[in-house]
């Protein structure tokens, strides 16, 4: 089968955006109204507005800045934003079947799909899903459909 190359693009950070907000707004609530008692939960709140404010600025430049990447698949492993990844290295193919669908590329030796590696089709999903199953097919890779956990 004629392997090709791929557009990918970071996967949706919309709901994640959302519940950031949410937390973030709690926590300015929190803050504001304990601004004059400078105990250990004031500091907590400021230290999950920081980490929460973070992971929302980070969603946002995923999902609406960064420029998509190419995805290749070789004989021997993937080539994804210039990341050669070998066969011998993939622990599964994980493949969400959301609206859009979120692929990820878990290696032997982690629990979750790293951020890098965890993207969706820009263009061509149907067809991007079914050579990226037979690219796994072919090497003994096992493929498994449904939710997955991913950094961010």
């Amino acid at each position: 089968m004629n392997m090709k190359m791929f557009r990918v693009s970071a996967p949706s950070g919309i709901r994640l955006m959302i519940s950031m907000l949410i937390l973030i707004a709690i926590l300015l609530g929190n803050i504001i109204r304990g601004h004059e008692e400078r105990d250990f939960f004031y500091y907590a709140c400021m230290v999950w507005l920081v980490f929460c404010s973070a992971v929302f600025l980070i969603s946002v430049y995923r999902t609406y800045l960064m420029k998509p990447g190419m995805l290749e698949m070789t004989q021997d492993g993937i080539v994804i934003n210039g990341t050669v990844i070998n066969v011998e290295a993939v622990k599964c193919l994980l493949i969400n079947h959301d609206r859009k669908p979120v692929v990820g590329i878990k290696l032997k030796g982690r629990a979750i799909v790293p951020l890098k590696l965890c993207f969706t089709f820009a263009e061509e999903q149907t067809e991007g899903i079914r050579q990226l199953e037979f690219w796994a097919r072919e090497r003994q890779v096992k493929v498994s459909k449904g939710f997955f956990m991913r950094w961010l």
